[in-house]
């Protein structure tokens, strides 16, 4: 068997996972996420097509253990994600399930096997990846017992994936590592430097909750900081002018006016990826949060396309 990972899926794991695991978070407070994949079978091979997100733990330090369950409303995403599959032409289904392991040792647990078992029953071929992003990037497989070595790994994307042998052994059931392939990379070691970077991007404009705040703040800043550029250049011309050195005005809008354009494209590609990271929501929150990111960054749009007439306007004034 090999699973067959579009490059999409496999971002939508990372971003999912380190949303609730990253630098900006205590390690005390990472929680585990967890979701589905869709796609078809050929022959013993997985075609993952789509990744979910379905949900994360409920941290409560009070408990013995962190709450991991499944609300209604991820229950209704699984029922709803499953019907969009079998829509598509020719029919997909669910292929199996993801969830990480964020900080720790990449391998099935107790709750983990049940939980590949429920998958099994229903498609033999199932499969479940267990995903590490500190696995990822630091490229070493963290100890499973308090002082053993962690193990050094080279190109290492941050997981694996497995298996149960036999279903009909319930709980009992062992399990083994799958062959995958990841698709969208020359290589491996591609794959791990671009995952690093995109794992930055995810940890400063992904957070894990007041999303919408987040991407309304960054976005009036930069237009806070335009309108400053705007307006420094104005100040400066008007003082050139007074100054009688208005040969040096079309030097001076020339150069202002790329760092202005500089500015803006800088600006346009970190929207891209706030764009982008829309896929990466949990199911359930897609319907409220996604109209909202979609009213912030159109308003970003708009300044950006004005951008060419304020300097033409600016350029006539001197």
């Amino acid at each position: 068997m090999t699973v067959i990972i579009p490059k999409k899926v496999y971002l939508s794991i990372v971003a999912a996972t380190v949303r609730f695991a990253n630098t900006r978070i205590p390690k005390d407070d990472w929680l585990e996420v967890s979701g589905i994949f869709t796609g078809r079978n050929e022959g013993d091979n997985v075609i993952i097509s789509e990744c979910y997100p379905i949900m994360h733990q409920e941290l409560d330090k009070d408990a013995v253990i962190d709450q991991y369950k499944w609300s209604d409303e991820d229950y209704e995403a699984l029922y709803i994600i499953d019907e969009l599959a079998f829509s598509k032409v020719p029919p997909e289904f669910v292929v199996g399930w993801w969830h990480s392991h964020p900080g720790f040792k990449v391998m099935m647990s107790h709750i983990d096997i049940r939980t590949t078992l429920s998958y099994q029953q229903n498609n033999p071929l199932a499969i479940s990846l267990v995903f590490n992003p500190t696995r990822l990037i630091r490229q070493i497989e963290v100890a499973y017992k308090k002082g053993d070595p962690d193990k050094q790994l080279k190109n290492d994307p941050g997981f694996l994936i497995y298996r149960l042998d036999d279903i009909n052994r319930g709980l009992e059931a062992s399990y083994h590592t799958v062959d995958y392939k990841i698709e969208g990379y020359d290589s491996m070691e591609q794959l791990v430097t671009l995952t690093q970077k995109f794992i930055i991007d995810v940890t400063n404009f992904f957070p894990k909750d007041k999303v919408p705040q987040t991407y309304d703040r960054y976005v009036n800043e930069r237009i806070t900081e335009l309108n400053s550029l705007f307006q420094g250049t104005e100040e400066y011309l008007t003082t050139l002018t007074n100054r009688g050195e208005k040969k040096r005005i079309p030097d001076v809008l020339r150069n202002q006016s790329e760092d202005i354009r500089k500015f803006i494209a800088e600006t346009s590609k970190k929207i891209d990826n706030i764009k982008e990271f829309r896929d990466f929501l949990e199911y359930k929150e897609k319907t409220l949060i996604i109209p909202q990111i979609e009213t912030i960054l159109q308003n970003w749009n708009e300044i950006a396309a004005g951008v060419d007439k304020r300097l033409k306007q600016l350029k006539k004034k001197f």
